[in-house]
């Protein structure tokens, strides 16, 4: 008999470096020096209307037809005190189709988050849930990433906010599929 877990939950991320970006609205790599002192690491830093796009793969461990919640992981940088009670209005469009599914028009998850003043925090938005009804292992989602212009938040360029991760809390029934295609 094989192992089942019930009620087990991970991440399916995406890093910014598996982004791709479209050329007229990229997000720019930028520094981040956390503290002011010490290394000097590399962040993109999202303007109003920056984007970038990615596709993802759904496990086979997958619960198949469970609700996934989307979370942008993110910093203010040096800017949270600075922006302190300002928002930033993260956005992801997104379709979803199973294997021999249609791709249906895009749907917007909303994750406008606010900053709570302390610098260089690790800040996390609110999870928006994406229903999954009749979707399957192997299916695919492509993704767009942006930052909307409705946000209050006003620093630029360098003192834009960070996105660090996007990621999807999925629910997992199984350690994987008794078939290639089939759970």
């Amino acid at each position: 008999m094989g192992y089942t877990p019930k009620g087990v939950w991970d991440d399916l991320r995406i890093v910014p470096g598996a982004f791709s970006f479209p050329g007229s609205a990229d997000p720019a790599l930028r520094d981040f020096q956390p503290g002011g002192t010490g290394a000097v690491f590399k962040i993109y830093k999202f303007n109003p209307s920056d984007e970038a796009f990615a596709t993802i793969q759904v496990p086979h461990a997958w619960k198949e037809g469970s609700t996934v919640s989307v979370h942008i992981h993110w910093t203010p940088g040096d800017r949270g005190a600075a922006e302190d009670g300002k928002t930033v209005a993260w956005k992801c469009d997104y379709s979803w189709a199973s294997i021999n599914g249609v791709f249906l028009a895009s749907s917007t998850a909303d994750m406008t988050d606010t900053c709570n003043g302390i610098d260089d925090r690790h800040e996390l938005t609110p999870e928006i849930d994406i229903v999954a009804t009749g979707k399957k292992i192997s299916s695919m989602l492509m993704l767009r990433i942006y930052r909307d212009t409705g946000d209050t938040w006003a620093g630029t360029g360098a003192q834009a906010p960070a996105l660090l991760e996007l990621d999807f809390h999925i629910e997992h029934d199984s350690l994987g599929s008794v078939q290639k295609l089939i759970k």
